[in-house]
Order: structure tokens, then C-alpha cells, then sequence
């Protein structure tokens, strides 16, 4: 009963700390200097996340895999501001170059 009680503990912490924004901002006006630095949360998170999975014992493995990734990625990116389609490019060559 005790794994129970977590779970719905948990999941009604989730909702609450969700919640509080929405409700709290849901009749006030952001200011557009908040805006446009909420444009660089996708990029930043999604940076933050590759670096961290290629780093192994402390160094930063890198091979040819991900090299293609970025490389797609990155080319993609400059043709796109799209990040769904850069993520989904970027994947693509990571997971062709790497079935090599």
C-alpha cells in the first residue's frame, strides 16, 4: 500500500507544481524579454542532454555516429528553425551512421 500512496503522492506533486503556473499566470501578460529567452529553453535542454550522454568515465566519447548527427543536425538547423525536424534529421543519420 505504501508504493501506492507514493505514486498518487508523487502525481498530485507533479500536478500542483504544474498547475501553479498555469493557474497563477494564466491572466497576466509575460513580458516579451521573458519570451524570447524562453525561444533558447528547447535548444539549451537538448544541448544539455547530448553533452551529458557522451560523456563515459569521465571523458567525452565521441565517434562517427554522433558526428553525423550533429553534422546533419546542424545542417538542417540552418535551413530550419523547425526543432522537431532538426531533432528527427539529426537522429536519423545518428542511428543510420551508427547501424553501419
Amino acid at each position: 500500500m505504501s508504493a501506492f500512496l507514493a505514486i498518487v503522492a508523487v502525481g498530485l506533486g507533479t500536478f500542483v507544481s504544474r498547475a501553479v503556473f498555469i493557474v497563477g499566470l494564466g491572466r497576466r501578460t509575460i513580458p516579451p524579454a521573458v519570451i524570447r529567452a524562453l525561444d533558447y529553453v528547447g535548444p539549451a535542454t537538448l544541448s544539455a542532454l547530448i553533452v551529458a550522454m557522451m560523456i563515459s568515465e569521465g571523458k567525452v566519447a565521441v565517434g562517427p555516429a554522433e558526428i553525423a548527427g550533429l553534422a546533419v543536425a546542424t545542417a538542417v538547423g540552418l535551413r530550419t528553425s523547425n526543432m522537431t525536424v532538426i531533432l528527427l534529421a539529426g537522429m536519423c543519420a545518428f542511428w543510420v551512421v551508427g547501424a553501419l
